[in-house]
């Protein structure tokens, strides 16, 4: 699977390493609406283990290609994916 990073996936300053962290241990995701023909998702997790702030995070996914193109610090968007566990 190749991974392509956006640009604007570092606007906020989130490293990278956080990015997949989260990615790798989310709390919650769900898909949203993106490109046609592209699975666009949103997970939203925490950057690293010592924290308990979130960032979410989000995806365009078509077959082996992965571009992460979104992250930054929790938004009341998509903060009901992680209410429950709040």
């Amino acid at each position: 699977m190749g991974v392509e990073w956006k640009k604007s996936a570092a606007k906020h300053g989130i490293p990278r390493e956080d990015i997949l962290w989260a990615i790798s241990h989310a709390e919650g995701q769900e898909n949203v609406s993106g490109r046609p023909g592209w699975l666009t998702r949103v997970w939203v997790g925490h950057p690293h283990a010592q924290t308990d702030r979130y960032i979410e995070v989000i995806v365009a996914m078509k077959g082996d290609e992965f571009v992460i193109f979104h992250a930054m610090p929790l938004s009341d968007l998509y903060r009901h994916l992680i209410e429950t566990k709040e």
